[in-house]
């Protein structure tokens, strides 16, 4: 993700949101408000631990796409079909990222397209993000 910040493919929507490390988590629900005349691009859910990222979610935002959509709703995260999202021990925290080459919906005649931050300051509207604290069993 570094280097696609660095050269421009990748842009922090939100966060990060900083997270107890010594505590452990659950993602229950993820959603974010994006223009719906967006489309070309991805977004996830990273959770990060020490220098190291893994990708929690994430959901390419194609033609027709509602405004809100959600990654992870209680029960299911979209991506791995998995019922319960865990964040990794030791989480430091969570941030949201897009990636890929965005376009607006009605550009049918190839016009200037927007850069990825352009997309974050106009056409992004936030996300709600639902996390369970859980201690484990031993």
């Amino acid at each position: 993700l570094n280097i696609w910040s660095n050269q421009g493919k990748a842009v922090v929507l939100d966060g990060p949101f900083k997270l107890d490390p010594s505590r452990r988590y659950s993602v229950d629900s993820m959603g974010l408000n994006m223009a719906t005349r967006i489309c070309g691009i991805s977004v996830g859910l990273f959770a990060y631990f020490g220098p190291y990222m893994v990708q929690i979610s994430a959901l390419l935002l194609g033609w027709g796409h509602a405004e809100e959509v959600s990654l992870i709703k209680p029960g299911v995260n979209f991506l791995t079909m998995e019922s319960i999202s865990m964040l990794p021990p030791q989480c430091n925290g969570v941030v949201l990222v897009a990636w890929g080459e965005p376009d607006y919906s009605e550009n049918r005649c190839n016009k200037v397209r927007p850069t990825l931050t352009e997309l974050k300051e106009s056409d992004y509207h936030g996300m709600k993000l639902v996390l369970n604290q859980y201690e484990e069993l031993t």
